[in-house]
């Protein structure tokens, strides 16, 4: 991949950043599903039967139109993408080889699992992030183990 356009310190920057709002994206959505699935105190279930909360989640989705989990999102998918085309300490075409091979066994693992995905429940309605985020952490898990095996 020739279009390593950022320099080497974008790389740490845009992994911490991604593991930071993965994380905080996880937290909230596991608070929200749990406040909905207990039933507590705070739910108001609108006319169209969607629970939404009135806590701190609510009270950020307020302000931002409910925006705030997708914001948190797209930042982690933004710092991906940052970690992505940032150079590696020592650019040559072995780097390039591993990256292709991380490519391709992400390519092949999120096919493979869409596919079960598809022959368990083909009702299954599931947002895009369901799918983008567990390939971006294989991508990475993956580029990492590579690079530490082959060195």
């Amino acid at each position: 991949m020739k279009t390593q356009i950022l320099p080497n310190w974008c790389k740490k920057l845009g992994l911490i950043l991604f593991i930071v709002a993965s994380l905080f994206n996880g937290s909230i959505n596991f608070i929200t599903n749990s406040i909905n699935k207990l039933g507590l105190p705070g739910i108001n279930t609108d006319e169209l039967g969607e629970q939404s909360s009135y806590g701190i989640v609510g009270l950020l989705n307020a302000f931002t139109a409910g925006y705030f989990s997708y914001g948190i999102g797209f930042l982690a998918i933004i710092a991906v993408l940052v970690y992505m085309i940032s150079k590696e300490k020592v650019e040559d075409d072995y780097i390039n080889k591993l990256r292709l091979e991380s490519f391709q066994l992400t390519f092949i693992i999120g096919l493979i699992t869409t596919i079960v995905f598809y022959i368990l429940d083909k009702n299954l309605k599931l947002t895009l992030d369901y799918f983008i985020f567990p390939l971006l952490w294989s991508y990475i898990i993956l580029f990492f183990i590579k690079r530490r095996m082959y060195i």
